[in-house]
């Protein structure tokens, strides 16, 4: 897919100011950013240049749309995307209290957040329940994964109000679902990196713009692209429009040098066809029951061998 290689040897080319982060490993990337844009009638955007896993990326999708916030619903799922994440407060409260034994500080404290199911009010909730009281009672999560607020204080349903808006308000210009809410970072495994989406109606096509603050382009943006292209579908499908313009606003865009091997091989190879994917009639109760076993199908998929690279925690 030409405009995300585009970006892709953008920075790898052109980039040679080695930065350092929170994270440990070191970057190069783009101080001004970079807009990724796609037409949906060309395709479905998923990387042809490296195998990517649509399921995965489907799953977690579903993860936000349900606001589930439990690492293990995930997991169940064999989707391992948000492994290494957890709440931070329940993180420090288990580091501080085990670290006077510990012999090797950084390994404990990855062992805490990769064993901690609670990821806090990340994305999901933040979607369905912005301003809500968040809770988390191990008992009432593993009864149902989405009973994880206060329903005295359940906050606003922002996907349910956008889908109100393209229905019965397409023209509104404020359609728009934010993850970002300072209020609530001290509590979640990471602020979000994708901060909020707009839809736009002209023509009886949807667009979806994206914005998002941090972005790795090896690894992330791929699964972004494809999930933000899924999200489009499925509201184009609730409010009965053809899905028009993705693009996705890539601010900090960037590389990590452990994956520049990879971003080498990659920008080796020759782009194929795009696939399409098919929302299915078939058991469709509306995009907030949507689920992601079952619910979409992939048509036309071949791509290059699969690109692997560490996340960077």
């Amino acid at each position: 897919m030409k405009a995300y290689l585009d970006i892709l040897d953008n920075i790898y080319r052109k980039c040679g100011d080695i930065r350092h982060n929170r994270t440990g490993i070191p970057d190069i990337g783009l101080g001004h950013g970079a807009t990724f844009e796609h037409d949906m009638e060309m395709g479905f955007p998923l990387i042809t240049t490296k195998k990517m896993g649509l399921k995965n990326i489907a799953t977690e999708l579903e993860f936000f749309l349900h606001g589930i916030t439990d690492k293990k619903w995930l997991q169940d799922r064999k989707c391992n995307i948000w492994n290494e994440w957890a709440n931070p407060v329940k993180v420090k409260a288990q580091y501080d209290m085990r670290l006077p034994t510990a012999t090797n500080p950084t390994e404990l404290l990855h062992s805490i957040m990769d064993n901690e199911r609670d990821l806090g009010p990340v994305y999901g909730f933040q979607w369905r329940h912005f301003g809500g009281e968040y809770q988390w009672n191990p008992k009432r999560i593993d009864k149902n994964p989405t009973d994880n607020f206060n329903p005295q204080k359940p906050g606003i349903d922002q996907v349910a109000n956008a889908i109100d808006k393209l229905k019965n308000n397409p023209n509104d210009r404020r359609i728009i679902v934010s993850a970002w809410n300072p209020t609530d970072f001290p509590y979640m495994a990471l602020p979000p990196c994708h901060m909020m989406h707009q839809l736009i109606v002209r023509n009886g096509k949807l667009n979806l713009i994206w914005t998002q603050r941090s972005c790795d382009m090896f690894l992330g943006i791929p699964y972004n692209i494809a999930s933000y292209a899924l999200l489009l579908l499925l509201y184009a499908k609730e409010a009965g429009l053809k899905p028009g313009i993705l693009k996705g606003e890539l601010h900090d865009a960037h590389i990590y040098t452990n994956h520049l091997s990879q971003v080498a091989l990659q920008l080796q190879r020759k782009p194929l066809p795009l696939p399409t994917v098919e929302i299915p009639d078939k058991n469709w109760n509306g995009m907030l029951n949507w689920h992601a076993d079952g619910g979409f199908k992939l048509h036309n998929y071949v791509c290059h061998e699969r690109l692997r690279g560490e996340v960077a925690r």
